[in-house]
């Protein structure tokens, strides 16, 4: 069981680990250098509306698609609902394309409406495709998914090369350039977007139109009932997420300064990237494992100890970045360093929203949506009001606090109502452990290690195995019997 679940975290990672991976370490570092602070704040914001738009686009399908096609022997649970998400997200699209100008001029990119519409291009195709995604994984058919996820990253980077280096060098060669007028700004970052987006609908067709086309609105009713409240909860937990970079540049007096500091903290988020990959790949495997688990024997001791692993691989990752941090920084340019303080504050709600994933599976597996809803919009009322008080008196610093806020009262909230309708034994207390070895490591690495180059590099590196020996121990996972059980199943 331990062995099956490893291994489509591993495939699953493939698809989320790498093309993140190539977004970090190729376009990260491409667009830091070649963008300003501003520029990059830019991107930071459009993108942040993604989030936004997806969230809403697909109204909590994936889940609802999860929960139904367990009962769908003749796909019209499926077809019905890439049929509601056709008709949505094609009229988003048109609706956009209609009043592309006053959009453009509400969001203050007034003259730049191809930016607009090359966004929700973007966000209707990949709203569209959320279901035959997750059909791929229902049907544990992970290698295509990671496949096509990895396509999708690799045609971003091959259209951005061309669009910034290769047509440059182009028209300064060729009479093309007296036709042809380059822009030095985001707008071919948009573009390349637009056109992995396409050629990853290409490809997904024939998941599309395996199942004959029939709409049921009874099935699609039952299906919406269920995941309006995740609809709530997602949008919820997006502001929860992506409200601050929105707010940022409305919440800070100088429009220049608040792009400028939207620049540091979208810039500093992404060297805590390695954690959110883990966190989105364990998401992908761990959805349709505990589904398919719940109601067996031993299922919510299972649960708690997949709970208790999780945060101390996310603490791994944690100790790993922190500890080498003055290499990570690199992966941004040097500009956009004076935010590295906030980096620890990054980690640390990450984390927590890392376990609020893990509890949240208690109201999908019972049908209790309404309670995922509650929890987090309480999360995005906290996130608006610490934003409100923070970011006009302490910019990015105030946002990323604010996380912190937002994601413990979900985290608390989460953990009691779990408790009270499906209650788990997570040994809080070894949790704890963990926790407090770990700020031990912290603080020897802080006040202890001498910063001599390869001596504390490899002082630290003994840190990190030595927590990861003490977590397999007090784990067990040492045992002959675990082994085997590991080895068999």
């Amino acid at each position: 069981m331990y062995k099956k679940l490893a291994g489509q975290t591993l495939i699953y990672g493939l698809g989320t680990v790498v093309p993140r991976l190539l977004n970090y370490s190729i376009l990260t570092i491409y667009y830091t250098r070649l963008f300003s602070v501003e520029q990059f704040g830019v991107l930071t914001e459009l993108y942040a509306y993604v989030t936004f738009l997806l969230i809403f686009l697909t109204y909590g399908m994936e889940t609802g698609y999860f929960r139904f096609s367990m009962e769908d022997k003749d796909g019209k649970a499926y077809s019905s609902i890439i049929i509601s998400l056709f008709v949505t997200s094609a009229g988003f699209l048109l609706g956009v394309l209609i009043f592309k100008n006053e959009i453009s001029s509400a969001l203050d990119y007034k003259g730049n409406s191809e930016f607009i519409i090359m966004l929700a291009a973007v966000v209707a195709i990949d709203a569209f495709c959320a279901i035959p995604f997750a059909k791929l994984r229902k049907e544990e058919r992970s290698i295509k998914f990671s496949a096509l996820k990895i396509i999708n990253v690799l045609a971003t980077i091959i259209c951005v090369v061309f669009f910034y280096e290769i047509l440059p060098w182009i028209i300064e060669k060729f009479p093309i350039g007296l036709f042809i007028k380059l822009r030095s700004d985001i707008t071919y970052v948009l573009l390349s977007n637009l056109i992995a987006s396409i050629i990853v609908l290409i490809l997904l067709l024939p998941e599309i139109f395996e199942i004959k086309m029939v709409f049921n609105w009874t099935i699609l009713k039952q299906i919406l009932i269920y995941s309006l409240p995740l609809l709530l909860a997602g949008l919820a937990g997006t502001i929860n997420e992506t409200l601050d970079r929105v707010m940022m540049k409305y919440l800070i007096a100088d429009k220049k300064e608040a792009l400028y500091a939207l620049g540091i903290y979208g810039a500093n988020y992404k060297i805590a990237t390695l954690l959110l990959i883990f966190i989105q790949m364990f998401r992908y495997a761990i959805e349709p494992f505990y589904f398919n688990y719940y109601g067996q024997k031993d299922d919510r001791k299972i649960f708690a100890q997949i709970m208790r692993l999780f945060i101390a691989v996310m603490i791994i990752l944690c100790l790993l970045i922190m500890l080498y941090l003055k290499y990570m920084k690199y992966f941004i340019a040097v500009k956009f360093h004076e935010g590295l303080f906030i980096v620890p504050m990054i980690l640390g709600s990450y984390v927590i929203y890392g376990i609020i994933l893990n509890l949240s599976i208690w109201y999908k597996l019972t049908k209790q949506t309404v309670f995922g809803a509650v929890v987090t919009i309480v999360g995005a009322a906290l996130t608006i009001i610490t934003n409100l008080m923070y970011v006009p008196k302490y910019s990015y610093t105030g946002a990323a606090f604010g996380h912190i806020i937002a994601y413990v009262v979900m985290m608390v909230i989460s953990y009691i109502w779990g408790q009270k309708y499906f209650y788990v034994d997570y040994k809080l207390g070894r949790i704890t452990e963990y926790i407090l070895v770990a700020l031990v490591i912290f603080v020897l690495d802080w006040y202890v290690i001498p910063d001599i180059f390869i001596v504390s590099d490899a002082l630290k590196g003994l840190l990190i195995l030595f927590y990861t020996y003490y977590i397999f121990k007090r784990e067990n996972l040492f045992s002959i019997k675990k082994l085997l059980k590991w080895k068999l199943e």
